[in-house]
């Protein structure tokens, strides 16, 4: 009886993981290098980086598993490599700034370094 009670919570995690797993629509990979602060904007299949603050860098590379629908999504990113914590999504897609997602890398230390983002959406 008690195996019975311990399996129970790791079932409900491993559903719980693998329901929001199923709920993902799509990803895109980016890798590239940050000196301050670099913004990637993201529309349907492609990438614009803008320098905000610092030298600006050579754009960085990316791979979509599928483009960035234009329809409202929820945005969100893993930090695979890159220094600083402070990375984030500053604005979700919507009809008011036609299907675009912001996503702001603000690197804090000296010098540039280089950063690979996961960024996938729901």
């Amino acid at each position: 009886m008690k195996r019975l009670i311990i399996l129970i919570p790791v079932f409900v995690f491993l559903f719980a993981v693998s329901a929001s797993a199923q709920d993902i629509v799509g990803k895109v990979f980016w890798r590239g290098m940050v000196d301050d602060r670099l913004q990637l904007h993201l529309r349907a299949d492609q990438i614009e980086t803008r320098t905000i603050s610092g030298t600006a860098k050579p754009e960085g590379i990316y791979s979509f598993t599928s483009p960035l629908p234009e329809r409202a999504v929820v945005v969100d990113l893993i930090r695979k490599k890159g220094r600083s914590k402070q990375v984030r999504v500053i604005r979700q897609p919507s009809a008011d700034n036609d299907f675009t997602a912001i996503v702001e890398i603000y690197d804090d230390g000296g010098g540039a370094k280089e950063y690979q983002l996961e960024i996938f959406w729901r």
